[in-house]
């Protein structure tokens, strides 16, 4: 019976343990849900109208350590008018659809927008924000139908101009693929450029691999621009943050070596 009973007791300790243990993992369950639940409300307003005044806006974006508007006029950036508040001059902008949305190598350092859009009537967030952990205060929003980015005439980099001896690697991914022809046979050295032409009348050393013909390798004069960026190019809607890396403006290009082209630029 003295048996019995100490496994009866034993038995009796090990299911209050178990439920207990239950009981708390549902709270924590429950306390996890109600976040999440609470992280994807939709805070913006769907029964926000245009105002339907259109208008064409150069604007830059300013790096705040808050959650508020960034946006601002570049005509308001350097304003002397007392009667405009600072917190009135910055707002949101908020794509009519993903063929116009900020492309990933948007860098507020280096560029700036010109959008053309409409002001909603009243101030709010743009469409589809979720609540986050932070308050963030209402603004004005202005829903763009065209973006074009622009470089900043005053930006400049602040590396020493080089001339680098590049090879293209044609690795199967939307990533960085000119790496330095001298540390070709040791990859683990080995660091990947992006490559951006310093204006419209340089040729785009990406355009020079057909696919087929390899080594393409050119020799390029010009200066980083970016230590975890993207190049300014059409062509990188599939690219993710992860594959940002160092950007090489250059302003002179030499073709080294390709299966179809070899000519100064």
């Amino acid at each position: 019976m003295k048996k019995i009973f100490t496994l009866l007791v034993l038995s009796s300790t090990l299911v209050y343990c178990g439920q207990t243990k239950t009981e708390k993992q549902v709270d924590i369950d429950v306390t996890h849900n109600q976040h999440e639940k609470k992280y994807n409300r939709v805070i913006s307003d769907s029964t926000n109208k245009l105002s339907g005044k259109i208008e064409n806006l150069e604007v830059e974006y300013k790096v705040f350590g808050c959650a508020c508007a960034n946006w601002i006029r570049t005509t308001d950036l350097n304003t002397k008018d007392s009667s405009k508040k600072f917190k009135d001059l910055y707002f949101f902008i908020e794509p009519a659809n993903s063929h116009v949305a900020l492309p990933v190598y948007f860098d507020a350092f280096r560029h700036y927008l010109n959008i053309k859009g409409q002001f909603y009537v009243r101030e709010d967030y743009p469409q589809g924000t979720l609540e986050m952990e932070e308050p963030l205060a209402k603004a004005k929003v202005f829903r763009y139908t065209e973006l074009e980015v622009l470089d900043k005439p005053n930006f400049k980099p602040d590396t020493k101009i080089e001339t680098l001896n590049l090879r293209y690697n044609a690795i199967s991914c939307t990533c960085a693929q000119w790496s330095d022809i001298k540390l070709q046979k040791d990859p683990d050295q080995r660091i990947y450029y992006w490559l951006e032409p310093g204006n419209d009348t340089l040729i785009n050393a990406d355009s020079l691999f057909n696919g087929e013909d390899l080594p393409v390798e050119v020799k390029v004069t010009g200066q980083i621009i970016s230590q975890n960026g993207f190049p300014k190019s059409k062509h990188l809607s599939k690219a993710g943050q992860n594959e940002a890396g160092k950007v090489f403006r250059y302003t002179k290009i030499k073709i080294v070596k390709t299966g179809w082209k070899n000519s100064d630029h």
